[in-house]
């Protein structure tokens, strides 16, 4: 996103001295984790008359995401001086560019404010809905391109027939995590895997699989620490700012260590649901 030097109103920023005595400024922080990207930016406002805007309604804090290589755009608004925002990374690749800014959300007439430069003074002043009152720091992130630790993940479950099993069950004293299907439900995994319920049959049978492993982990960790999947898993961890040993604590549930390895299974199993239900009521 292309930012001008100049503008045909007074705008509160580092490159213009159309305000004495005010100030915008952004904290960011960023973190990509699981497959996501989570953005938090902190406004810290000096100037009375932009922040009763604010709190009336009338103009909002705002920060625009950009990907140039995936032409991502987007545009996050707020009401309070801090702003979070999750993308899912593959929507993103190599250089995203974060801006952030003050805008009206409304049409201003007649503004005034008192911390104006003296050219201002006596002045009429108008905004259009959009304007920038306020423009703020910018961050630019690079992404990693490798996602390795997500396609190191197949590679450490095996599914077989259970050819005298009546119920689904899972080895972990072996290489790689063992499930074992009953004939049945082994038949219709094989057939529909890759289906447009995808997602939907691989969460239903690695899911709840994952989240009997991590279970287990606490208790036998001494026992599983020579295995390749918990050296992987170890490592998926590690690599996403958090530890596997944390799992089966307060900080981590066992649940939630399997939702996130798995990039929220449930999210990706519902849309599949959705879009192949509103697919069926248009025939």
């Amino acid at each position: 996103m292309k930012i001008a030097n100049s503008y045909p109103y007074p705008v509160l920023s580092m490159f213009t001295d159309d305000y004495v005595n005010s100030s915008l400024n952004v904290e960011y922080a960023t973190k990509e984790e699981f497959g996501e990207l989570k953005i938090l930016a902190k406004f810290f406002l000096e100037n009375e008359v932009l922040e009763d805007l604010i709190e009336a309604g009338k103009a909002l804090f705002a920060v625009h995401l950009e990907c140039p290589q995936t032409s991502y755009r987007e545009i996050i608004t707020c009401s309070e001086p801090e702003i979070n925002k999750t993308v899912n990374v593959m929507q993103l690749r190599g250089k995203v560019f974060l801006h952030a800014f003050i805008v009206a959300e409304s049409e201003i007439e007649d503004y005034k404010n008192s911390f104006l430069s003296e050219w201002y003074q006596g002045m009429i002043i108008k905004f259009e809905k959009g304007n920038f009152l306020g423009i703020g720091d910018a961050l630019e992130i690079t992404l990693h391109d490798d996602d390795t630790e997500y396609m190191n993940l197949p590679s450490i479950i095996d599914i077989h027939k259970g050819m005298e099993k009546d119920y689904m069950e899972v080895e972990l004293h072996a290489s790689n995590i063992i499930i074992s299907l009953p004939a049945t439900e082994y038949d219709s995994y094989a057939n529909n895997a890759n289906t447009n319920l995808k997602n939907t049959i691989i969460s239903t049978v690695i899911f709840p699989s994952l989240v009997y492993v991590f279970s287990k982990i606490q208790e036998n960790r001494r026992d599983l620490e020579e295995y390749t999947w918990y050296q992987v898993l170890e490592k998926i961890f590690e690599e996403n700012n958090y530890s596997i040993e944390d799992i089966g604590t307060e900080k981590l549930s066992s649940l939630k260590a399997a939702q996130l390895v798995l990039r929220k299974p449930l999210s990706t199993s519902f849309a599949e649901i959705t879009k192949l239900n509103s697919w069926e009521e248009q025939i």
